[in-house]
C-alpha cells in the first residue's frame, strides 16, 4: 500500500513542481509574510516591555497560520474536482491503488509543497538570533502548530474537492468549513453556558492553535488533530468509495 502512495505523491509533487503555479504562491506567500515580519519588527521598537516571541514570532505565526488558510485550499481544490471533470479520476480508482492510497498520497504531496512555503520562512528567527533571541523552543512549537493546523485544511480541502467537479466551488466549501471551526473560538466566548462554552472551545481549530503556539504541548491538542484529519479524511473515503457502487 505504501509503495503505491508513494509512487502517485511523486507524480504529483511532479506535477506541483512542474507548474509555475506553485513558484507564484510561494513568491507572494514569502512577500506578505516578510512585509508582516519587518512590520512587527518595527513595531516592537515602541513596545519595549514586550519579549520578542510576543511581539514578532507569535503574530508573525498567526499571520502564516491565517495565510495558510487561504492558499491550501487553493492547492486541494484540483486533487479530485478536477480529475472527476476530465473523467481521469475514475481511472485511477480502478487502477491497482485502493482510495485509501490515493488519499494519503494526495494528502502527502499537498504537506510537502505547504512544507516548502513553510520553509522558506526559517529565515525570520535565524534573522531574531542576531539580536540575541534564544527561546527556539517556542519556535518549534510554533512551527509544529502551523503545520498540524495545515494538516487539518488539507484533510477539509480533500473531502471539499472529492464532493464536486467544480474547483471554485470546492475552494468555497474548504473556506466555509475551515471559518466555521475557527470561529467556534469566538462563539465560545460569548455563550452563557460554561459547558457548551468549553465544547465550542475545544471543536475550534484557532484554540488549539493558539495553545500549542505558546509552548504549551498538551496530549488533548494532538489527539484532537489526529481525530480531525481522520474524521474528514473518513468522509474524503466514503465519497470516493461511492464511485466505485
Amino acid at each position: 500500500m505504501l509503495k503505491g502512495s508513494m509512487i502517485l505523491m511523486k507524480k504529483e509533487l511532479s506535477d506541483y513542481f512542474s507548474s509555475p503555479l506553485i513558484y507564484i504562491i510561494a513568491g507572494v506567500f514569502s512577500l506578505i509574510m516578510g512585509l508582516l515580519f519587518y512590520n512587527f519588527l518595527v513595531t516592537n521598537q515602541e513596545l519595549t516591555n514586550l519579549s520578542l516571541a510576543n511581539s514578532i514570532l507569535l503574530p508573525t505565526f498567526g499571520a502564516m497560520n491565517f495565510l495558510l488558510m487561504f492558499i491550501v485550499p487553493l492547492l486541494t481544490m484540483g486533487h479530485f474536482a478536477e480529475e472527476s471533470k476530465n473523467e481521469t479520476l475514475d481511472l485511477i480508482l480502478r487502477s491497482d491503488l485502493s482510495v485509501v492510497d490515493i488519499i494519503i498520497a494526495k494528502f502527502l504531496s499537498t504537506f510537502f509543497v505547504v512544507l516548502f512555503l513553510v520553509m522558506l520562512t526559517l529565515v525570520f528567527p535565524i534573522i531574531l538570533s542576531f539580536s540575541g533571541y534564544d527561546q527556539w523552543a517556542i519556535v518549534w512549537t510554533n512551527y509544529g502548530a502551523v503545520l498540524l493546523s495545515v494538516c487539518a485544511y488539507i484533510a477539509v480541502g480533500l473531502f471539499a474537492s472529492s464532493i464536486t467537479e467544480n474547483q471554485i466551488v470546492s475552494v468555497v466549501v474548504s473556506f466555509s468549513v475551515l471559518f466555521a471551526f475557527l470561529l467556534l473560538i469566538n462563539m465560545s466566548s460569548v455563550t452563557e453556558n460554561y459547558i457548551v462554552g468549553m465544547i465550542l472551545q475545544y471543536f475550534s481549530i484557532g484554540f488549539h492553535h493558539a495553545h500549542l503556539s505558546k509552548g504549551m504541548v498538551v496530549s488533548f491538542n494532538l489527539v484532537y488533530y489526529v481525530s480531525f484529519v481522520g474524521f474528514f479524511s473518513f468522509l474524503t473515503y466514503k465519497s470516493l468509495d461511492s464511485r466505485n457502487w
